[in-house]
């Protein structure tokens, strides 16, 4: 049985290839994304260390990259005030952050579920047992919300940036 999609571990040889993906995604993904700065220099920054993980989904004919997900081992000190706000503890040693994305042509053809369970199973191998929403979710992204709740994801909490909405999630590993 061959499958139209691959979804692994990113390679250093991918990150121009993911550069080039991010750049094309939507602008409506795009705002969804900001601040974080799409440059090679960044990729590469991440790819190097350790806490951090990147998965690619690719599409096998094309070989184009249809989605990506990365992950970081641990959570962000400056997200740990408002989390213990919403009486959340998490344990830096089997907690992880979670950021997915996929190309708008590819939503709701069940890929961003495979793309889940990919990195999911990373996340077991590595002992992890909660994982967060890395920066939330936008309240307006009522799509992104519903795909995460179908994840298993919980409401946690949730916050302004921006003056936007923003939804805390975590789903129990």
């Amino acid at each position: 049985m061959t499958t139209d999609h691959t979804c692994r571990i990113w390679e250093e040889n991918d990150l121009p290839h993911l550069l080039s993906y991010l750049s094309h995604l939507d602008h409506e993904t795009r705002l969804r994304f900001e601040p974080h700065p799409f440059t090679l220099d960044t990729l590469q920054r991440l790819y190097n260390d350790p806490v951090f993980r990147g998965f690619m989904l690719i599409e096998n004919r094309s070989t184009y990259i249809i989605g990506y997900a990365i992950i970081k081992l641990g959570y962000f000190e400056h997200d740990l005030s408002r989390l213990n706000n919403y009486s959340f503890f998490p344990a830096h040693n089997n907690t992880a952050m979670y950021a997915p994305s996929l190309a708008a042509a590819w939503r709701n053809k069940g890929l961003g579920k495979i793309l889940w369970q990919t990195t999911e199973a990373y996340l077991k191998q590595q002992q992890i047992k909660q994982v967060l929403l890395w920066g939330g979710v936008q309240e307006t992204n009522t799509a992104a919300v519903t795909y995460y709740q179908k994840l298993g994801f919980e409401t946690i909490g949730g916050f302004e940036m921006n003056g936007m909405w923003n939804i805390d999630m975590v789903r129990y590993l």
